[in-house]
């Protein structure tokens, strides 16, 4: 990995109000996630119909007319209106309801397709990475902090350096 300096012939420290010279520094960076979202298609619903036969049974009342026969005695005797050994024949035509079945078609229910938009959360994670600055030292050389802006976090002084406290990162906000 390079890492990239940069040199400043003059810097001042704005909090301490002194100039150092030949100052050299290096960005730290670090990667975030960025999530981008893309309509795809997930899927397909189809709505068809079929034609399931069942059979159908239903009670009609139907009317039928029947002949009665009734012998009753006249009640005397009267002249007859013929004479006897004469055929003679009477007719009743007898009538019936007969039964029709048509079949015709009427709409029972509707069901129709339609689109909703829900809306889910979904975690997405990734492993990220970010530079992290190490300050080592070497010999006598001493390490002090001439800005306002305090070491905290997970920078660490590396080396022999008289600096024995915690591990301590520079904040860049």
């Amino acid at each position: 990995m390079t890492s990239r300096k940069k040199k400043t012939d003059q810097f001042q420290d704005a909090d301490a109000g002194r100039r150092f010279e030949d100052q050299e520094h290096i960005e730290l960076r670090e990667e975030e996630l960025r999530v981008e979202k893309d309509r795809v298609e997930a899927g397909e619903v189809r709505l068809r119909k079929e034609v399931v036969e069942e059979n159908k049974t239903m009670d009609v009342p139907v009317t039928r007319e029947e002949v009665v026969v009734e012998k009753r005695s006249v009640g005397g005797r009267r002249p007859a209106s013929g004479g006897v050994g004469e055929d003679e024949e009477i007719s009743i035509p007898v009538m019936e309801e007969q039964i029709q079945v048509d079949k015709t078609p009427v709409v029972r229910e509707e069901v129709s397709l339609k689109k909703q938009q829900v809306q889910d959360t979904r975690k997405v994670s990734d492993t990220v990475k970010r530079e992290e600055a190490w300050v080592d030292t070497a010999g006598t050389a001493e390490v002090r902090t001439n800005s306002a802006r305090s070491w905290q976090g997970a920078e660490r002084r590396r080396g022999h350096s008289s600096y024995s406290g915690q591990d301590r990162r520079m904040a860049s906000r």
